[in-house]
């Protein structure tokens, strides 16, 4: 999810939230029941699919309705950190 993603979200006024990794199994006890799947024919990972949950969270937003998108924040900011952290190594 790129910046066609994030320009897409900031038109619509959406959001992409997401679990901090690791916590599937958190997100999984509050889903109380699957309502609808759209796109399955995409795979499982690809399809969206509209859930009743309760007490759903807590939640990051990574991208956001005026564009910004945490993912390509993290990703900048490695690269700025990257020549420090390999140089690092070759002491």
């Amino acid at each position: 999810m790129g910046e066609k993603t994030a320009k897409a979200m900031k038109e619509c006024g959406a959001v992409y939230r997401a679990f901090t990794g690791g916590t599937a199994v958190l997100a999984s006890r509050l889903v109380k029941r699957v309502k609808n799947v759209d796109w399955l024919d995409l795979g499982m990972a690809e399809a969206v699919w509209m859930l009743k949950v309760e007490r759903f969270g807590p939640l990051v937003i990574c991208m956001d309705s005026h564009g910004n998108n945490l993912y390509e924040k993290v990703r900048e900011e490695a690269e700025k950190a990257k020549p420090e952290i390999v140089g690092s190594f070759d002491a």
